[in-house]
């Protein structure tokens, strides 16, 4: 029986339980603790290891059934496909946002939340040099209540890209890059340029326009760099999230922590200096985006994990008026 992606995974982490959709696979940490069955004894298997696992192997799995409730079957894992990978080369790939909040007032202190995209970057087999592309496209009022497009800042605190194993910044060497791919935007945004025209395709190929630095002036249609929260009511972050501390975001891979995926689960800073960049959506349209690239990308792999840090702790007033989930968030990866 072919998995489908709604149903459901138990997953241990840090010795809690909790539930995954298959479709959302991407979402379970290479540490995470899969229940299997072989041969009629039961372990843990790391995720990381799950790929190794033998074709016979089980693993409990509910399905929902119209008329009926959820039902358990086990599933072998010869039915799990081997890779987890998206492609984010051949077209925009749409990012699903985790929970969003709403009413939480301007510039909300609430935490940051991270999404990962388990990337296929390229159809063969080695990944060229090229440019990754992160698209905001402005979703406000798509809840049911039109005209409010100024609900839509969302607010993008730190990228990281990981090899697939999800603990490991991926390092290309010497270069440009040669601290890895690991962007806390309080410490430095200088590697990633803007867009600046009127895009109103989620389609269109982002190379299609071209990229400027991105500045402090907050602009529609524009990525900017803030540390003073947006211009706009009950949308916003007061900060983005730690470059010092114990725990710390850096744009270098020695000393950088690795951004955990979750919904509000990296604490914002409190230092006033600490920023985030988004694109201003007073006088931007609902259904307009703006992209951000990152150009002469080398030594990505395909299976290399994207995580995005952005803010869902204030996204409007209400769900009918402010940000959606969907439709919010796009990658790209164009080798040159």
């Amino acid at each position: 029986m072919a998995l489908q992606s709604s149903d459901i995974i138990l997953v241990e982490r840090s010795s809690a339980l909790y539930r995954e959709t298959y479709g959302n696979r991407a979402n379970i940490n290479s540490s995470d603790l899969l229940l299997v069955d072989r041969g009629g004894t039961l372990y843990k298997c790391a995720y990381s290891d799950w790929p190794n696992a033998t074709s016979t192997d089980l693993i409990l799995v509910e399905r929902g059934h119209v008329g009926i409730g959820n039902t358990m079957y086990k599933e072998t894992k010869a039915n799990w496909p081997t890779t987890s990978n998206v492609d984010i080369h051949s077209a925009n790939y749409m990012v699903t946002l985790g929970t969003l909040l709403y009413n939480k007032g301007d510039d909300s202190t609430n935490p940051y939340s991270v999404v990962e995209v388990h990337a296929e970057f390229s159809s063969s087999a080695t990944v060229g040099q090229g440019t990754l592309y992160i698209g905001f496209r402005n979703s406000a009022g798509e809840g049911g209540t039109t005209g409010y497009p100024y609900y839509g800042d969302l607010p993008i605190a730190a990228v990281q890209i990981l090899q697939s194993n999800g603990t490991t910044i991926r390092n290309p060497g010497a270069g440009v890059f040669e601290d890895g791919y690991t962007w806390n935007f309080a410490d430095a945004y200088d590697a990633w340029y803007t867009s600046q025209a009127n895009i109103t395709s989620k389609t269109a190929s982002p190379a299609a326009v071209s990229y400027y630095s991105i500045g402090t002036s907050a602009t529609a249609k524009w990525f900017s760099f803030t540390s003073s929260g947006t211009v706009s009511s009950q949308v916003g972050a007061a900060q983005g999230i730690p470059k010092t501390g114990t725990t710390k975001y850096t744009n270098d891979d020695t000393t950088t922590s690795i951004l955990p995926v979750g919904t509000a689960n990296v604490a914002q800073s409190t230092s006033s200096t600490n920023g985030y960049i988004f694109t201003e959506c007073s006088g931007m349209s609902t259904g307009n985006l703006s992209w951000l690239a990152c150009e002469s990308m080398t030594g990505l792999q395909n299976g290399d994990r994207i995580r995005i840090c952005y803010f869902g702790g204030g996204n409007g007033p209400d769900a009918a008026k402010g940000l959606q989930t969907t439709d919010s968030l796009y990658v790209r990866y164009i080798e040159d």
